[in-house]
């Protein structure tokens, strides 16, 4: 939530409170006393989810939101099918549900990103971590989305869980191939 909205809600709490004492013609001391303990408490609580919201670390506004992404850019490397490494931090990507190495389809989806990944990749890191590894979108120097293109090229399926941009993307021989892993489906 945007602290600028709980401020202005705090406030207008405030001021709704402080008008119906005003208007509301009260004379009598314990209505007054509870509408300024009301005010009061309606204040304190503004200002503590505002310094909740910025205490590091916490996310309360969404933590995919792109003016909070990092890019990072350099050599990469494949490790498998959604996982590289870029300038030296491994980057699992978003959005993309690969066969584990050790299996036919994850080998493959592993050669097939091979292909993809051949130099220099650019990733914008979401801020998210998964198993130490940072999660994020990688395009190669010409501009492609390596994300989109290993599901496009049918060697792994989308992850609509974390990313539902890339599912139009899907093939239907990977569809029937690879079942999709269980932390890929909505819930």
């Amino acid at each position: 939530m945007d602290t600028s909205i709980i401020i202005f809600a705090a406030l207008a709490v405030f001021v709704c409170l402080r008008l119906y004492g005003v208007l509301g013609q009260r004379t009598e001391n314990e209505d007054s006393a509870f509408l300024n303990r009301l005010s009061v408490i309606a204040v304190l609580l503004a200002v503590v989810l505002y310094v909740a919201s910025e205490v590091p670390g916490r996310h309360w506004v969404n933590a995919n939101a792109v003016s909070h992404m990092t890019t990072i850019s350099g050599p990469a490397r494949v490790i498998d099918g959604d996982t590289v490494v870029v300038a030296g931090t491994t980057v699992r990507l978003n959005g993309v549900d690969a066969a584990e190495l050790g299996t036919a389809r994850g080998e493959n989806a592993r050669r097939v990103m091979v292909t993809l990944v051949t130099g220099t990749l650019t990733c914008r890191l979401t801020g998210e971590k998964t198993y130490s590894r940072e999660v994020g979108y990688c395009t190669t120097a010409d501009g492609t989305d390596i994300n989109r293109a290993i599901i496009a090229q049918g060697a792994a399926l989308a992850c609509p869980r974390y990313d539902t941009r890339y599912v139009f993307f899907e093939q239907e021989a990977a569809l029937a191939a690879q079942t999709r892993s269980s932390y890929c489906v909505k819930r």
